[in-house]
């Protein structure tokens, strides 16, 4: 437990220090750094189960989501999804042609899987740091969406240190009431360490350390509880889905990177699904 503390004080650490740093390249360039290891640590989980994924071409995919989320914002984001699975596909498939065995719908669907699950999810932490909310409509009168408590520093940075922080305490608050008070299994067939308190406990510390955020960033309480929840909640099922990957690929861990912690994919697998699920709260509910 010490030891995943501390690891987890300096990934933090690093963390911040990116996010507030120069004008979002620095946060994109770690962001689409963790994309490439954790893509990279999922297809070797899969090559040893025989599998033959298109590494390079999923890495290239994964750099190319964070180059789109930081130049343009999510104005034009979308239109590079299309091409880029298309581009994927069809090379991955080209690919295939040169094998003595070819096996096309293992490689596309792993290349693919790695791609979109670690590069596009994670992504969205590029497109929350860009997002620059105005103001929102409250009892009547416009209030602005949140004030950065610091000088110099974004309302989009702030939603990324929002996001991450009730994820990833959710993350430590499930892991200490789980071993506090936890009895009753939450998916056995899954995860047999986690418990039905455990859950419980980690979205009660999402929606505390939610509120507090919310009340130093100004951000109106019930969108802060609210997406404190919500982080909390699709976090757990992030987690609860790469446990179902590890299990298939019959892994403990995706890595060793992280003492404490495993793999890179390990530590994110949680804000993959819940930064989507706030990127799309904030630009539906809180942008005007």
């Amino acid at each position: 437990m010490l030891t995943r503390i501390v690891v987890g004080l300096f990934a933090a650490a690093f963390f911040i220090t990116i996010n507030f740093a120069g004008n979002g390249l620095p946060f994109a360039l770690g962001i689409a750094l963790f994309a490439v290891w954790g893509a990279s640590e999922f297809y070797q989980a899969v090559k040893k189960q025989g599998g033959e994924p298109a590494e390079m071409l999923g890495y290239f995919a994964c750099v190319v989501f964070q180059i789109a989320a930081w130049t343009h914002n999510g104005e034009r984001f979308a239109r590079y999804l299309p091409a880029l699975l298309l581009l994927v596909v069809l090379t991955t498939l080209l690919s295939e042609l040169g094998k003595r065995r070819p096996k096309p719908i293992v490689s596309i669907g792993t290349t693919m899987l790695g791609a979109v699950y670690v590069g596009w999810l994670f992504s969205y932490l590029t497109l929350l740091h860009g997002m620059q909310p105005g103001v929102i409509r409250l009892s009547g009168a416009n209030m602005p969406l949140l004030v950065p408590p610091i000088a110099h520093t974004t309302p989009g940075e702030w939603l990324v240190i929002f996001v991450a922080a009730c994820t990833w305490l959710s993350d430590s608050g499930a892991l200490f009431f789980g071993k506090a008070v936890g009895k009753h299994k939450l998916a056995p067939n899954i995860s047999p360490g986690k418990t039905i308190e455990g859950s419980m406990g980690g979205l009660l510390t999402a929606v505390l350390a939610g509120a507090a955020l919310g009340y130093w960033l100004q951000l109106p309480m019930i969108h802060a509880i609210v997406l404190s929840f919500l982080c909390g909640l699709f976090g757990q099922i992030g987690d609860l889905c790469e446990s179902a990957l590890k299990r298939d690929l019959n892994v403990k861990d995706f890595g060793v990177v992280l003492p404490g912690h495993g793999g890179i994919l390990d530590r994110i697998d949680s804000v993959l699904f819940s930064a989507p699920l706030a990127y799309y709260y904030v630009l539906f509910f809180l942008m005007r």
